[in-house]
């Protein structure tokens, strides 16, 4: 019988950006519009400049007025300002005023692009949105989950992949000095598991022995802490789902996290 050939998404994955990433030239300014989509389902774009004999890159703001426009005001929480310095951690990704930015060489460019599409995705995820239309940092809400379960975990670590550095939400340390490499998705979407899926397929190589796991916000809620009666649910699309479960060993729902199967979370094998 003839084996089955597993596609190669790290080329897939690849070839899906470079045909659909767009390079206009403003003046001195050079502007990459990319497939990745920002909440109001617009192309997020790369600003390109040059400094003082560096090319700096930058979001021209774009990131933080979205969030404004959507009600989140960071410049009125000092805790939001603390949470947004705790999602760029490990990204090599800083604030120059009201925009995000990363500092890059000719040969660094590529990581350098890849850590601010990363940071402003991750920005762009960090909130979940509620009934209400308050908002909570899915991050706080599961270490907080963790912490209450007496889980050990180390947050925000950055991991060298075969091509660039990937930050990793939580790793989870397990028996015989394996680990458990865990991702948060406040808002799943296809392109956010697509990212995630390059992250893992490029860990299998330096972290062979690693486990790859997800954890889907799935709940609207006043509180996402709330019983599961008291919540609502959002669907995931079945394709976000088959992104994910490709190349990691678990994927969990938040809805689900009363469920004795939830605990494989945190528990060895």
């Amino acid at each position: 019988m003839a084996a089955i050939l597993k596609p190669d998404l790290a080329k897939e994955y690849i070839d899906w950006l470079r045909g659909r990433v767009v390079s206009i030239t403003r003046g001195e300014t050079q502007i990459l519009s990319t497939p990745f989509l920002d909440p109001f389902n617009d192309g997020i774009k790369i600003h390109v400049e040059s400094r003082n004999g560096e090319i700096v890159l930058h979001d021209n703001g774009d990131t933080l007025d979205n969030l404004s426009a959507l009600g989140v005001k960071i410049e009125e929480s000092e805790r939001r300002k603390a949470l947004i310095q705790r999602a760029t951690a490990g990204c090599a990704v800083t604030f120059n005023g009201s925009r995000l930015e990363t500092i890059a060489t000719p040969a660094s460019l590529p990581q350098r692009a890849h850590f601010l599409i990363t940071a402003i995705l991750r920005l762009n995820d960090l909130w979940m949105s509620t009934t209400g239309h308050r908002w909570a940092d899915f991050f706080e809400v599961v270490a907080e989950f963790l912490e209450q379960k007496q889980v050990l975990f180390t947050p925000n670590v950055s991991i060298p992949g075969r091509t660039v550095d990937h930050n990793i939400d939580l790793v989870i340390p397990l028996p015989k000095r394996r680990e458990r490499l865990v991702k948060l998705i406040g808002d799943p979407k296809p392109q956010t598991a697509k990212v995630i899926s390059f992250t893992w397929m490029e860990l299998q190589e330096s972290r062979p022995e690693a486990e790859r796991v997800v954890v889907l916000n799935d709940v609207y809620a006043p509180d996402p802490l709330e019983e599961e009666s008291e919540q609502e649910f959002k669907r995931i699309s079945e394709q976000t789902i088959s992104i994910l479960s490709g190349y990691s060993n678990a994927v969990y729902k938040w809805s689900q996290r009363g469920q004795p199967e939830f605990s494989g979370l945190w528990q060895p094998n």
